[in-house]
C-alpha cells in the first residue's frame, strides 16, 4: 500500500519534489501522464520518469493520453482538459493504491501567478487566495512556499538532471503571458520583491477567507434558508456573498457566478415585498415583507393533484443513524417517545432498509393513542407550526412508505417498545431538517 503519491513530469520542479520528498518514509508511487501534445518529446519524458524511479527503486505507474484525448472537441482549452485528466489519473492511482497523500509540485512562482490570474479574471476573496496548500481529498503542495530559482539553484549544485517542456514558453497560454511577459514588467516597474508582495497579498486573502467562511457558516446554521432582510442588509457585502455562495453550492447545488449573486444579495436588500429571482434547479428565492425565502418553486413541483401543489422547503436531508440495544430503561424510552431527536422502535416490528424522504401534502400518520391515521397537517396546525415551515421537513419511512417518524415533530405508534421487545433500535438524527 503507497503511503504517498508523487506527480512527476519530467520538468525541474516534479524531479526536484521527487528528490525531497520522496523517501521520506512508506511507500512512494511515482506518477507520469504522457499527453502525446509535443510527439517523441512527450515519449522522451515518459521514459525519463520511468527511468528515474527504477533507478531510485520506486514504482511507477504512467497513463498514455493522445492528443485528440487531451483536446476536447467541444472547444475545452488544452492546458485545463490536459489538467483535468491527470488529476483524474491520480485520484485512480489514490483509489486503487491506498495512498493517503498525492504531492503535487507547485511553487511560490505558480501561486503568484495564480493570484495574479484571479485578479484579471475579476475573482472575489475565495478566488484571491490562490492555490491551497492542503485539501480535504489528500492533495498536498508541499513546495508552495519555495521560489523556482532556489530549486533550480539546487538541483545545478547536485547535477540533478531534468527535462526541459518547451511549450511552457508558448505566451499564447494565459499562465506563461503572465510568467513571461506580465511578471517581469511589474519586476521591471516595482522591484524584484514584487512577487513576494502578491505571494503575501495571497496569504492574507487566505486567511480573510477562512475567517469569512467560518462566519458564514454559523449564520447558516443559526438562519437556514431564511433571510431576515434587515438584520442580512447590515453584514458586509462580502459576507453575505459568502452566505449566498455556500447555500448555493451545498443546498442548491448550484455554482453561482457574480452576477447571480448579486442578483441574489440585491434582491434580498432592496428588492420589493414580493419580488423572486429563480436561483436553479427549481428553488428560488422570495421575498415576504421583512424576510426572505430561499424554497422550491411550488409550479415546478408534480402537477399531480391540486394537493399536491403546496409549497414545499428546500428538502436537505438530516443524516440519519441507527443502533441497537438490547435493554433501555423507562426514562429514557420516555425522552425517546417524544419523537425530538430521537425516537426508540422495536426491532423485530420494522422492516429495513429505512429512508428519508421530504415531507408532502397528504401524508398521514398514526399517533400513540389513535386506532387510525390522522393527516399530518393536522398535526403541525395543532402544534402551530407556521404555514411555510410545514412542507419539505424530513420523513423517515420504511420499504413500504410507511411515515414511521417526523424527527423534531412525532413519533409514530408503529413498532412500540415493550415489555417483550428483545432488541430495541434507536434512529438519532445529526441535522434536523429544518434548512
Amino acid at each position: 500500500m503507497a503511503k504517498r503519491i508523487l506527480a512527476v513530469s519530467g520538468g525541474a520542479y516534479s524531479v526536484y519534489l521527487l528528490h525531497r520528498y520522496g523517501f521520506e518514509g512508506g511507500e512512494t508511487l511515482v506518477a507520469h501522464v504522457n499527453h502525446g501534445a509535443r510527439g517523441r518529446e512527450s515519449d522522451e519524458d515518459m521514459r525519463f520518469v520511468e527511468t528515474m524511479a527504477r533507478n531510485k527503486d520506486l514504482p511507477v505507474r504512467v497513463k498514455r493520453v493522445s492528443r485528440n484525448g487531451a483536446a476536447s472537441s467541444t472547444g475545452t482549452a488544452f492546458e485545463e482538459r490536459a489538467r483535468d485528466l491527470r488529476y483524474a489519473f491520480l485520484r485512480e492511482l489514490q483509489a486503487s493504491s491506498g495512498a493517503g497523500k498525492i504531492l503535487l509540485a507547485h511553487t511560490a512562482d505558480d501561486q503568484v501567478e495564480t493570484v495574479l490570474m484571479r485578479v484579471l479574471e475579476g475573482a472575489g476573496i475565495s478566488g484571491l487566495k490562490g492555490i491551497p496548500r492542503k485539501t480535504a481529498d489528500g492533495i498536498e503542495r508541499p513546495m508552495l512556499d519555495t521560489w523556482r530559482e532556489e530549486i533550480l539553484a539546487d538541483l545545478h549544485k547536485h547535477k540533478i538532471s531534468y527535462r526541459v517542456d518547451k511549450s511552457n514558453s508558448d505566451t499564447r497560454f494565459e499562465r506563461n503571458w503572465i510568467r513571461h511577459v506580465l511578471i517581469p514588467l511589474l519586476e521591471k516597474r516595482y522591484g524584484k520583491s514584487v512577487k513576494k508582495r502578491i505571494f503575501a497579498l495571497g496569504e492574507r486573502f487566505r486567511e480573510i477567507d477562512d475567517f469569512m467562511e467560518t462566519a458564514a457558516r454559523r449564520w447558516i446554521k443559526r438562519n437556514g434558508l431564511r433571510f431576515p432582510r434587515k438584520s442580512f442588509e447590515t453584514l458586509p457585502s462580502a459576507l453575505r456573498k459568502m452566505i449566498l455562495q455556500i447555500i448555493c453550492f451545498e443546498r442548491v447545488g448550484v455554482a453561482p457566478n457574480e452576477r447571480l449573486l448579486e442578483s441574489m444579495d440585491r434582491l434580498i436588500v432592496s428588492g420589493g415585498a414580493s419580488a423572486r429571482l429563480n436561483v436553479g434547479k427549481g428553488v428560488v428565492l422570495r421575498n415576504r415583507y421583512s424576510e426572505s425565502i430561499m424554497e422550491i418553486d411550488a409550479g415546478k413541483s408534480q402537477p399531480a393533484s391540486r394537493s399536491s401543489r403546496k409549497p414545499e422547503k428546500l428538502f436537505h436531508a438530516p443524516a440519519l443513524r441507527m443502533e441497537e440495544k438490547r435493554k433501555i430503561s423507562a426514562a429514557s424510552l420516555k425522552l425517546l417517545s417524544k419523537g425530538e431527536r430521537a425516537a426508540a422502535f422495536d426491532r423485530d416490528e420494522i422492516i429495513l432498509p429505512l429512508s428519508v424522504r421530504p415531507m408532502r401534502a397528504g401524508d398521514r400518520i398514526r399517533p400513540f393513542g389513535l386506532a387510525a391515521e390522522k393527516k399530518v397537517k393536522e398535526i403541525l396546525i395543532d402544534r402551530k407550526v407556521p404555514r411555510e415551515e410545514r412542507w419539505g421537513r424530513p420523513v423517515v419511512c420504511d420499504p413500504k412508505g410507511t411515515i414511521l417518524w417526523i424527527p423534531g415533530v412525532i413519533r409514530s405508534a408503529h413498532a412500540p417498545v415493550t415489555g417483550r421487545t428483545k432488541c430495541t433500535v434507536i434512529l438519532h438524527t445529526l441535522e434536523l431538517g429544518r434548512c
